[in-house]
């Protein structure tokens, strides 16, 4: 239900200004769980931000799928990221709502960010991120590392 208010509190504010930056993009993720198990996962990201001179906010949602054979879960994400530009490194923040599914279990709980983002082309951007993922409803909190290609539209 969080997930649902907090993607409807993202639709409205996005509605009320013109997306200056439209993108998608794929990740290689290793999460560590704080039980000590560890996955990697392959992930879409897609996301809108707008520009307030150096600052930067939006909305970015993900769908992470386990990268091996017997992976434990997949994962979503729904994220308000923001942003600050320092010259050509963009520093990033983020928080949001984290959904992890064990097959017949799903697993809710919340997610916050920092890393840092790169343009290697103009419409091309690495990111480097760490995320932590903080489960309510007795899922494992787990940390994620994350490297990913950002193309924007």
């Amino acid at each position: 239900m969080k997930l649902l208010i907090l993607a409807a509190a993202m639709g409205l504010t996005a509605g009320a200004a013109q997306a200056q930056d439209v993108y998608a993009g794929v990740s290689f993720d290793y999460g560590q769980a704080q039980t000590g198990e560890s996955q990697t996962a392959a992930s879409l990201v897609a996301g809108a931000t707008f520009d307030v001179g150096t600052l930067s906010m939006g909305a970015e949602v993900e769908y992470g799928a386990a990268a091996t054979l017997g992976g434990d879960y997949d994962t979503t994400r729904l994220r308000m990221i923001g942003g600050y530009e320092f010259g050509t490194a963009t520093a990033l923040a983020s928080i949001g709502g984290t959904r992890f599914d064990e097959g017949a279990i799903a697993y809710t709980g919340y997610n916050f960010g920092l890393g840092v983002q790169m343009p290697v082309t103009n419409a091309l951007d690495l990111r480097g991120e760490v995320i932590r993922d903080i489960m309510k409803d007795g899922g494992t909190n787990a940390t994620t590392t994350r490297l990913a290609a950002i193309y924007s539209f």
